[in-house]
């Protein structure tokens, strides 16, 4: 734990997240200047959790994503989830799609999805916002939902042939029964499978480069299921790596996130507005490596990539949180579980961060690490909360990190409350 005098310092280099003001409309939506100006300069902002069970973490990112989009232009929200089944959610914010039928409401959107960490009365929230603030507006005006993560090689199949059903009704692909039929095994099979996957992509994406089409609303629709055709091959690579040996490892981890760096970026490319809100656990937005303590913990995160590939117009901003509750998978149960963890280890940077106030604050790493007063404390290697989407009560639930290496900004918050789930269905870990 820092002295008084240390800990006036750090207080110094925060920001309070609790706005001024009686209007609850305006507390929603306010960002604190220096956090809002720092973020709005970025290309792609990388908005982490500690968990993916807090739904204080939830709802700060919501309010950052609406001064993002309503205040500096950024037209994509970009998820840690299956790229092919968030075409569910991007045709519900939008109004429809050439990719997947429109659902009703979020929560039908958010079953599509079948993962618990999104599946929250936050993310729904989320949803309806963005799908008021798209309606009326024209499509290259409107805000679009991507997916950055993979599945398995076969998830694409579904979006594409709806796609194609759309373009050309008659059509017959077989390349794309091939692909929905795909099962990856870990036999002696698989590497036969993934290549025949894999040579079916290539021949849709032939096909589509064939019947492209000349207005521009039809090509982003073109875009986007060429796109899909990628994430074909890169499950396929992935699914690959992951099995040359049993149970995880680092080589599986940062082909994932090299993968899902490369859809960020894609997005980045190709999607209109000023840039690209990318949410997802600490541990991929943060610059360098995983730090958690894992077999994967010196993998290469996404967010270094994109720090390496954009430089500053890469910010990427984690969460801290003292103590409280938070869902996720109990690694006995297999079962999504409610987990309570009480105060801060005392050598922690997370009980400094306690120490500073018990109100949610926004903390400048930048600065923090030019202050001479708090420099070498900082940069040096601290243990802050950390738990991905299993959670073993055993284990300390912390990762080790430089944190000015690895983050622009901390949002730290004095207790953490379990998301919410948009049904009490068991959902699928």
């Amino acid at each position: 734990m820092l002295d008084d005098g240390t800990i006036d310092a750090l207080a110094a280099r925060t920001t309070s997240m609790v706005p001024a003001g009686t209007d609850a409309e305006a507390r929603s939506a306010a960002v604190p200047t220096p956090l809002a100006h720092s973020l709005g300069d970025a290309r792609i902002v990388g908005l982490g959790e500690a968990t993916h069970g807090t739904r204080e973490c939830f709802e700060h990112k919501h309010r950052l994503i609406r001064h993002l989009v309503t205040e500096r232009g950024f037209r994509t929200v970009a998820f840690e989830a299956d790229a092919a089944a968030t075409t569910a959610l991007d045709a519900f914010v939008r109004g429809g799609s050439p990719f997947a039928r429109l659902s009703a409401d979020a929560e039908s959107a958010l079953a599509e999805l079948d993962m618990w960490q999104w599946r929250t009365e936050s993310v729904r929230a989320l949803l309806d916002w963005l799908r008021a603030f798209n309606d009326g507006r024209a499509p290259a005006d409107q805000v679009r939902i991507r997916g950055v993560d993979l599945s398995t090689p076969s998830a694409p199949a579904a979006p594409l042939q709806a796609y194609f059903e759309r373009i050309d009704p008659d059509a017959e692909i077989e390349q794309l029964r091939t692909v929905a039929d795909a099962t990856v095994s870990d036999d002696d099979d698989r590497e036969r499978v993934l290549e025949t996957v894999t040579a079916a992509a290539e021949q849709i994406r032939e096909r589509l480069d064939a019947t492209r089409d000349a207005d521009e609303a039809s090509r982003d629709a073109w875009r986007t299921a060429r796109w899909l055709c990628r994430v074909i091959e890169q499950s396929c690579e992935w699914a690959r790596v992951r099995h040359e040996q049993p149970g995880p490892h680092p080589a599986g981890m940062a082909a994932r996130d090299r993968f899902m760096a490369e859809n960020a970026r894609r997005a980045l490319e190709r999607d209109p507005g000023m840039g690209v809100v990318l949410w997802a656990h600490d541990g991929h937005v943060q610059r360098g490596s995983f730090d958690d303590g894992t077999v994967w913990a010196d993998a290469t995160t996404m967010g270094e990539r994109l720090a390496r590939a954009l430089g500053d117009d890469y910010r990427p901003v984690g969460f801290d949180f003292a103590r409280g509750s938070f869902r996720a998978v109990g690694r006995e149960s297999g079962e999504v579980e409610t987990f309570s963890v009480g105060s801060p280890t005392e050598d922690s940077a997370t009980a400094a961060f306690a120490a500073v106030g018990d109100a949610p604050y926004a903390l400048d790493l930048d600065a923090v690490a030019d202050d001479d007063r708090l420099a070498q404390w900082a940069t040096a290697e601290q243990r802050k909360r950390y738990v991905g989407s299993v959670f073993d009560p055993a284990e300390e639930g912390y990762a080790r990190t430089d944190l000015p290496g690895s983050f622009d900004w901390l949002l730290v918050l004095p207790e953490s409350t379990p998301t919410i789930a948009v049904d009490g269905e068991r959902q699928n870990p």
